[in-house]
């Protein structure tokens, strides 16, 4: 039986649905590529946003942890300048008390020179001011006046092996029997005599040689 001969006119014609169906599957292909290339790229997207995010608060995390760590190092330097040196004790420490004129008349006044020295090995702090090392003047067993009897703002020292702060108290031969008013308030002792030291408040195991006074 012979076979049917295809027209030239149809072979045309199915040639070119052949070439339409390749070029409709090139383009689903295209199709299909472009999704996947723009879900991934959006993965990726999300991810380096998250990372950036990251990269941020770890960013912010740190700079809280060095502003943290430079207030610390501020207070402790703070810390350091204000009690750097420990608070002077007996073996550090001697006092020394001198009145280059020890008498007056009943009224009078007798000008005392206070010494500080440093007679140890390392730097501590002391208060140096007429609260802190406290001149005391006594009448046998009583206490006649002190130079802490009102209060007296610090004066704070720093001092090493050697040093020694040396200052002048003037005593008015008056009585304060610890009570704080002006000199010109405070009642005029007797003539007689008494005795004068330098104590240490903090430490009273500090103490000066005694002094005799007279008023006359």
């Amino acid at each position: 039986m012979a076979k049917r001969r295809m027209s030239e006119k149809k072979r045309r014609m199915y040639r070119r649905r052949r070439i339409a169906a390749a070029l409709l599957a090139v383009l689903f292909l295209l199709v299909c590529a472009g999704l996947v290339l723009g879900v991934g790229a959006g993965i990726r997207a999300l991810r380096g946003g998250n990372g950036a995010q990251g990269t941020s608060t770890s960013v912010q995390q740190s700079s809280k942890t060095k502003s943290k760590d430079k207030d610390k190092q501020k207070k402790d330097s703070g810390k350091k300048r204000s009690s750097g040196a420990p608070d002077c004790g007996k073996e550090d420490l001697a006092l020394e008390l001198a009145a280059p004129d020890p008498s007056t008349g009943v009224g009078g006044s007798i000008d005392f020179t206070a010494t500080i020295r440093h007679k140890g090995t390392g730097s501590c702090l002391v208060d140096g001011s007429d609260g802190g090392r406290v001149l005391i003047i006594t009448s046998g067993e009583e206490t006649i006046w002190r130079s802490d009897a009102c209060p007296v703002g610090a004066r704070t020292l720093l001092m090493a092996t050697g040093d020694k702060d040396v200052q002048t108290i003037t005593w008015n031969a008056d009585s304060s029997q610890d009570s704080c008013l002006p000199d010109d308030q405070l009642p005029r002792v007797n003539a007689g005599s008494y005795q004068a030291k330098l104590v240490l408040k903090a430490n009273p195991r500090v103490v000066s040689q005694p002094v005799p006074v007279m008023v006359q």
